[in-house]
């Protein structure tokens, strides 16, 4: 068991370079009966506007991976920010702290709850996304109890299930409900020893709304793709104030809220690169919303970016823990190869290619397994165990995670870096074949798209393939060639 974020130390307050931020309004929604607004309209009224601090769909980024500079994101620069502004009065996450259901996603989710929920600026509600359900129920109950989590569409029977169906707040009174849909459950819930029963959007959302006063502000968090999200608010009555929507499509927010159906929508965007200030309030002509996105940059002065001193002892933490629990191994040897066949090392791979082989070592990715252990040993770029930690060995070794694939350096030595069956797949047949069966690319796609399972937008946000394929252009021997 995961031990909990000790007492925190007294907040070191740094200082954040922050890219220009852009605020917009939505404008109110239209008059009752299609009527227009005209010039002659009355002035709306100067009313308090609730400031509400927004993020979701963090999907494991806990801090950039630092592969590229100019990374956006992390909970240290997140908490930072908000110890410094405080300009806010409710704090939303909401939702999907993982991608996946892994023994790491498992310690990541405990990583940000406890950041979340346990340290200096507790947020106020969180919700839940589809991918958080993927991860050990027993588990994740018992971590997702620190939160304050809405599960509006959610029902459950068992006894600890830590959802509720709503939080309300009063802000310099006014009321702000706050719900939550996550709209789908994983395929294998019937397996599940106390299963959740999941509401259509309606009946959830009287159930949320079920007491609320007439004016209490009524704000939803809804994971979906935008959509279906369009779709149900047209189910609900009476509308929402304000749509949250966590499309993971929307790498980051708009600029600008989007009116649908009379409702301001405000899409937060993925991987907590940004946070979203939004103002909130009702006025006669509907509800008027403002947005400011603030992308969470590091700092160019201090080393390593800055961020709270705090939370990054906390995250450095989970990934020593990581490496004490062996992580590395458990998520190793889990899953088929694409192909059904077996790894064989790019060693092998040279001796009938000898000329891509020899293309291949003069590559960056022939030291790519390197250019960890020395990020690893230099505290001015990580000072922590990287080659202990599965995201970011899965990027720089042969098939880590796969049955055959890289298990460690005193294991499977010939697998470490990004040799040839890292794009082409496993070797086994085609080896032992005497080279008749035929290699590929993984996933049998176009190789651009290969390489962005890695060169993401994030790792790598200047790849572009056309300038990199002649770094690592290689083709068939001679004596191969098709005459």
């Amino acid at each position: 068991m995961i031990q909990p974020v000790l007492a925190k130390a007294a907040l070191l307050l740094v200082a954040l370079a922050v890219l220009p931020q852009c605020r917009r309004e939505a404008p109110p929604a239209a008059p009752p009966n299609g009527a227009s607004p005209t010039a002659a309209s009355a002035p709306e009224p100067n009313v308090d506007r609730i400031r509400l601090v927004v993020s979701g769909s963090m999907l494991g980024r806990l801090e950039p991976c630092g592969c590229a500079g100019g990374q956006l994101g992390g909970l240290p620069r997140r908490m930072q920010h908000l110890g410094e502004q405080r300009q806010y009065d409710l704090l939303v996450e909401g939702g999907d702290l993982v991608a996946g259901a892994s023994e790491l996603d498992l310690q990541k989710a405990f990583t940000a709850l406890s950041v979340l929920f346990g340290m200096q600026h507790p947020y106020d509600a969180l919700g839940v996304g589809p991918r958080d359900l993927q991860l050990p129920r027993e588990e994740w109950t018992s971590y997702a109890s620190m939160a304050t989590l809405v599960t509006t569409d959610l029902r459950s029977t068992a006894a600890d299930w830590p959802g509720v169906p709503f939080v309300e707040k009063v802000v310099r009174d006014q009321r702000v409900r706050l719900l939550s849909f996550t709209t789908s459950l994983p395929a294998d819930e019937s397996k599940a020893s106390a299963p959740l029963e999941l509401l259509a959007p309606a009946a959830a959302w009287q159930r949320g709304l079920e007491g609320a006063a007439a004016t209490t502000l009524r704000v939803l968090l809804l994971h979906t793709g935008d959509v279906a999200a369009r779709r149900i608010v047209t189910e609900l009555a009476p509308k929402p104030d304000l749509v949250l929507c966590f499309d993971p499509a929307y790498t980051d927010p708009p600029a600008h809220p989007e009116l649908v159906d009379g409702v301001p929508f405000v899409f937060p965007g993925i991987r907590g690169r940004n946070l979203v200030l939004v103002t909130l309030a009702r006025l006669p002509s509907g509800p008027r919303v403002g947005t400011e996105v603030v992308p969470l940059a590091g700092s160019r002065t201090v080393p390593g970016g800055g961020g709270d001193p705090d939370v990054k002892q906390a995250l450095l933490q989970h990934r020593q823990q990581v490496k004490q629990d062996g992580v590395l191994g458990k998520m190793a040897n889990l899953r088929a190869t694409a192909n059904g066949h077996d790894y064989v090392g790019t060693a092998r791979c040279g001796t009938c290619h000898p000329s891509a082989l020899a293309a291949w070592q003069q590559s960056r990715h022939a030291a790519a397994w390197q250019t960890l252990v020395k990020a690893e040993a230099d505290p001015k770029r990580y000072g922590w165990p990287v080659t202990a930690y599965p995201d970011c060995v899965g990027c720089h070794v042969v098939g880590y995670g796969e049955r055959t694939g890289f298990l460690g350096m005193d294991h499977t030595p010939d697998l470490a870096a990004v040799g040839c069956e890292s794009c082409h797949g496993a070797g086994s047949a085609h080896a032992n074949g005497g080279g008749l069966v035929p290699m590929g690319k993984v996933g049998g796609g176009q190789a651009s798209v290969l390489c962005t399972t890695c060169h993401d937008y994030e790792q790598s946000p200047d790849f572009l393939y056309g300038d990199r394929w002649p770094k690592i252009q290689h083709g068939r021997e001679a004596h191969q060639q098709k005459r």
